[in-house]
């Protein structure tokens, strides 16, 4: 296996571990407990589950321009109040574009 898709691979465990991180916090979030004092409430926790399962399906089977798509899905998983997953998602980001 070369260097490059070595880094493919990480960019996948990273994406798949940080949408189940997402997928955590969403729920926290949709039940009322969250890290981040902004975002939408429930409805926030909603789109950012949603928005996980998407970022665990790209994870599984990734496409061309899988690292751009997962720093839109990190920057809108921020916005809608899920820190801590969104972080890692842009961490997967990054180690995508340095392939």
């Amino acid at each position: 296996m070369s260097e490059i898709q070595k880094t493919d691979v990480m960019m996948r465990i990273a994406a798949i571990a940080s949408g189940i991180i997402v997928l955590i916090e969403a729920v926290l979030k949709i039940a009322g407990v969250s890290l981040a004092v902004w975002g939408w409430g429930a409805i926030g926790g909603a789109v950012a589950l949603l928005l996980a399962i998407l970022v665990i399906l790209l994870g599984i089977r990734p496409i061309h321009y899988t690292p751009v798509f997962l720093g839109i899905l990190g920057v809108g998983v921020i916005i809608f109040g899920v820190l801590i997953g969104g972080i890692i998602i842009i961490v997967a980001t990054l180690l995508g574009a340095i392939t």
